[in-house]
C-alpha cells in the first residue's frame, strides 16, 4: 500500500493552557499536522506549503494516575513480542456488543472511552493490533468497534506512555475520484458539517497550487514586454485530485470544544486514491497536563 500523504494534528502547547474557550481556539490553531500524517513521497512539500503551523511536533503526554500496564511492545524488527501476525486492514467493521465503560473524560469518536485504558478498551470488545508510530508510543489499529462508521475502513488510537486513550485517527475509504476530486470534496463537505455540529468552532484552510502565466503585452514605450501574473487555483478546479496529490494543494478543517479538537482532511495517495482523515484529540488531557507542569514550578 502506497504511502499517506497528510495526516493531521497536535504538538506545540502554549506554556500557560487557560480553561476558556477561546483559549482552546488559539492553542488549536497550533497544533495542526503530526510527523506520523507525512508519509507520503511530496508531504514535505505540502508542509511547506500549508504555513509554519504544520511543521510542529508532538508532545509526549505523561498524566501522572495509577495504571495498568501494556502488553507489549514491538522489537527493532517491529513485530511484537507476543508474535501475532499484522492486522488485516480489509476486514468489514461490524458492530459488537460491548461492555459500558465510563471515565471522566466522557466517551469519544466510535463509542470509545476518552481516558480509557488498554484493558478498558480491550473490554469494550474492541480489537487492537500494535504498531509504530514515530511521537506516539503505544499506538494501535483498532477493529470491532461498538459504534463503526461505513465510510471509514481503519482507525488508529494512541494511549501515551501512561496508558490513557487521548488520540483517535479516522481513515476514510480509498476512492476512485474524478480529476476535480468531486468525490472526496463531496465526504469532505458531510464530515466539515457534521464535526461542526457537534465540536463548533470551524475554521477551514486552504493553500492553492500557484500556476503561473506569461502574458505578452506592450511597455510603456511600446515594446514588446511579458507580464507574468500569478493564478491561484480553485478548491475544485479540473486537475484539483492532482494538486492534492502533487502536494501543490492543501486542504483540511479543524473543529473544537473545550473538550475534543478534531481535524479533517482531504488526501491523495501515489496511486490518485482520494480519501478523508480525521484526526481527534483530548483537549482534557492536554489542560492537566500543563496544570501539572504549572503547579510543579
Amino acid at each position: 500500500m502506497p504511502k499517506l500523504l497528510i495526516w493531521i494534528l497536535i504538538s506545540a502547547l502554549t506554556m500557560v493552557f487557560q480553561a476558556q474557550a477561546e483559549e482552546y481556539g488559539k492553542f488549536y490553531e497550533d497544533v495542526l499536522i503530526s510527523n506520523d500524517l507525512k508519509l507520503e513521497e511530496n508531504a514535505e512539500k505540502a508542509k511547506n506549503k500549508a504555513s509554519n503551523l504544520l511543521d510542529k511536533k508532538a508532545p509526549v503526554i505523561k498524566i501522572d494516575t495509577p495504571t495498568e500496564a501494556l502488553p507489549f511492545r514491538r522489537s527493532a524488527s517491529g513485530r511484537n513480542n507476543s508474535g501475532d501476525s499484522p492486522i488485516n486492514f480489509n476486514r468489514a467493521a461490524q458492530p459488537v456488543m460491548v461492555e459500558k465503560t465510563t471515565t471522566k473524560y466522557g466517551e469519544g469518536p466510535f463509542g470509545l472511552s476518552w481516558g480509557g485504558t488498554y484493558k478498558q478498551i480491550k473490554a469494550m470488545g474492541v480489537e487492537l493490533e500494535q504498531t509504530n508510530i514515530k511521537d506516539y508510543p503505544n499506538s494501535f489499529i483498532a477493529t470491532q468497534l461498538p459504534k463503526p462508521l461505513p465510510d471509514i475502513r481503519r482507525v488508529l488510537v494512541s494511549f501515551g506512555d501512561n496508558n490513557q486513550l487521548w488520540r483517535i485517527v479516522a481513515y476514510g475509504n480509498m476512492l476512485d475520484d474524478d480529476p476535480d476530486a468531486a468525490k472526496v470534496l463531496k465526504l469532505y463537505r458531510q464530515y466539515y458539517k457534521l464535526l461542526n455540529q457537534k465540536y463548533g468552532n470551524a475554521k477551514e484552510f486552504f493553500t492553492p497550487k500557484i500556476t503561473i502565466i506569461e502574458k505578452p503585452i506592450k511597455d510603456a514605450l511600446g515594446r514588446d514586454a511579458i507580464e507574468t501574473i500569478k493564478k491561484e487555483e480553485p478548491i475544485g478546479n479540473p486537475h484539483f485530485l492532482a494538486d492534492l496529490q502533487s502536494g501543490e494543494a492543501v486542504l483540511y478543517a479543524t473543529f473544537e470544544d473545550n473538550r475534543v479538537g478534531a481535524a479533517l482532511a482531504v488526501t491523495v495517495d501515489g496511486n490518485g486514491k482520494s480519501f478523508i482523515i480525521i484526526d481527534f484529540t483530548n483537549l482534557q488531557i492536554f489542560k492537566e497536563k500543563e496544570e501539572q507542569t504549572l503547579n510543579a514550578l
